[in-house]
């Protein structure tokens, strides 16, 4: 694909409020999302103004893409892998890869891990979410990934020259990707129920009370989300939140963060407020460039 001025990572209030001022400025961007979000759990949402009665998430949500679509907007639904910096950002995605020279971080924040009690404790040792980050630390060990869908591919893929061996768990269920993508890693499809070691994590107890050791375990179920992303971009990081700037900037140039990803808050107010303000400062950015 060709090189865009601007891409905006989310559809949710903060990544439409980005797009909205950013193309009534002269500077349409495209937009990538991977679906509903935190707004997909919201059944009714009434302190927001302008809202007489309640709205659904979903509902809310759809308004946005529809005004997007109003100004002729480009959306692309598609999940997220990773973003590489090199001068300009490369985004590598389900469907392709998107390089730009502006990108807006709002794609909410999500932790999803194992609902096991043991693996907090083990999180820092034994326990990473990002391969890029950490993967460097399991040379020549066995590692596995925990999840089911395209995120858990790649981020296999990210260890697979650097570990001994690479297992893909998926808990129990069947993996959204094709097997012949695997290579050299392995696919262990049965559930997790304990995680156990002494000082970090070096076993896992299957659901047939198989004992599964392991040297590391990364944590990539559901999707990446701005947490995942801004991690292995090397941005300051405070309670899995993004720090940003007072103008949503972040020490890469022409990055900028907005929305539930930067803490504070966890409201549609702050996000649309953010959001347009990421915006406005994501142009301003790039006409400073020209």
């Amino acid at each position: 694909m060709e090189m865009q001025q601007l891409v905006i990572a989310g559809a949710g209030p903060a990544g439409v409020s980005a797009a909205l001022y950013a193309v009534r400025m002269g500077f349409p961007p495209l937009v990538i999302h991977n679906g509903y979000g935190a707004l997909e759990k919201a059944e009714k949402i009434e302190n927001y103004y302008g809202l007489p009665s309640p709205v659904s998430g979903k509902e809310l949500y759809e308004n946005g893409l529809s005004q997007l679509a109003a100004l002729n907007v480009p959306v692309l639904k598609d999940e997220l892998l990773s973003i590489t910096y090199d001068g300009e950002y490369t985004i590598q995605a389900s469907e392709g890869s998107y390089h730009t020279q502006a990108l807006i971080l709002a794609t909410g924040t999500k932790r999803n891990t194992l609902s096991l009690k043991e693996l907090k404790k083990y999180e820092g040792n034994g326990i990473s979410y990002c391969a890029v980050c950490d993967g460097f630390f399991y040379r020549q060990k066995e590692v596995a990934v925990l999840g089911n869908g395209s995120y858990a591919l790649h981020e296999a893929k990210v260890l697979e020259p650097l570990a001994a061996k690479v297992t893909i768990l998926t808990n129990g269920k069947e993996p959204d990707f094709s097997l012949e993508e695997l290579g050299s890693i392995q696919l262990e499809k049965r559930k997790i129920i304990s995680a156990k070691g002494e000082n970090s994590l070096s076993e896992l107890e299957l659901e047939d009370h198989t004992v599964f050791p392991l040297d590391g375990l990364f944590v990539a179920l559901g999707t990446a989300d701005s947490t995942d992303i801004a991690r292995k971009l090397g941005l300051f990081m405070e309670d899995n939140h993004i720090l940003i700037e007072a103008d949503t900037s972040t020490p890469l140039p022409g990055l900028f963060a907005a929305g539930d990803c930067t803490g504070g808050m966890l409201q549609i107010a702050k996000a649309v407020y953010e959001g347009a303000l990421a915006g406005t400062c994501a142009v301003n950015y790039l006409k400073s460039k020209k």
